[in-house]
């Protein structure tokens, strides 16, 4: 037997159990084709609390103790995982996804205004109840208006105690797409940066094509990344770089990005990470040990939280 303490998941999609595995070309086909329209059910509170009941059960089961987690644009799919984690009393940060615009009927907001009153009162209702915390969450900058990405910069100045959940930079039509969209900024990254959602406890996935730049203002702002191997492998993104985000001194953690990832379990995640690492051109010498792929999904994961001293670690 092995004690060991509980892994910290740091990006995953409790909505998106049922399109794990589905095969795409890439990134947006993925979303269009699979997960929109299953996230669109998630309107009916019966689905949404029988598949968070059972996420949460698959968690704990994969030995996941600890997540940062998506739920859809409903805020009764936020209600649900909440409840599902708080039965459990497990550690767990979700949020309402915000994307008022370039998504389907049924899960797009309303308007900006609304979503973000939405998410005012959910912050209201969960954040620090026992064990939970909210994430303010827009999905990825093409699918927010900037009113809706600076008015979710708002309520993370007004409520700085949240955390803020989001992509970046995963696929280059993903980035193309959302340079055409906001031409004003200097990367992807900056779009966030502009609207206020960079800071400590704001974790981006993916960050796979970040420059220096970008990378030295992660740092700075104390932002961090969710590297998702199983997921950039199997929708083949490309592959985040660990040797430059430690060189700017950015923070990271592993995350299975379950739908696109492959596996909640945390040893397959893991194992994704070294599968990539051995097929890079970094030296030797230069390589994570699988100690330290270990370390971003517990200590170093619950680091980039804020929750060192809660979980990840079995010291005092």
């Amino acid at each position: 037997g092995c004690l060991a303490p509980g892994f910290i998941d740091t990006h995953v999609h409790y909505p998106q159990l049922d399109v794990m595995g589905s095969p795409a070309s890439g990134l947006l086909p993925w979303l269009e084709n699979y997960t929109f329209p299953l996230e669109r059910r998630f309107a009916d509170e019966d689905i949404a609390q029988e598949c968070a009941d059972f996420f949460i059960g698959q968690l704990l089961h994969h030995g996941v103790t600890t997540a940062l987690c998506f739920a859809t644009s409903h805020p009764n799919s936020v209600d649900a995982i909440m409840r599902a984690a708080q039965a459990q009393r497990m550690r767990l940060i979700a949020g309402k996804v915000l994307q008022d615009r370039h998504s389907p009927a049924g899960l797009q907001d309303a308007n900006a205004e609304q979503s973000l009153q939405q998410t005012e009162a959910l912050i209201q209702r969960w954040h620090g109840r026992d064990r939970l915390g909210y994430a303010i969450t827009p999905r990825f900058a093409a699918t927010s208006s900037g009113q809706q990405l600076h008015g979710a910069g708002e309520l993370a100045a007004q409520y700085p105690d949240t955390w803020i959940q989001s992509h970046v930079a995963e696929n280059t039509e993903e980035v193309q797409w959302v340079q055409s969209l906001f031409p004003e900024a200097r990367s992807y990254l900056d779009v966030y940066q502009q609207a206020g959602l960079l800071r400590h406890k704001a974790i981006y996935a993916h960050c796979i094509y970040l420059d220096e730049r970008d990378r030295r203002q992660m740092a700075e702002t104390l932002a961090s990344a969710a590297a998702c191997p199983t997921s950039n492998l199997f929708l083949g993104s490309g592959f985040f770089d660990p040797q430059a985000a430690l060189a700017a001194g950015m923070g990271w953690a592993l995350a299975s990005d379950v739908g696109g990832g492959t596996s909640l379990s945390p040893f397959q995640t893991m194992l994704g990470g070294f599968f990539v690492q051995q097929q890079s051109r970094c030296p030797q010498q230069d390589r994570l040990t699988p100690q330290a792929w270990w370390w971003h999904h517990t200590a170093g994961a619950a680091q980039v939280l804020g929750l060192q001293g809660m979980c990840g670690n079995l010291a005092p």
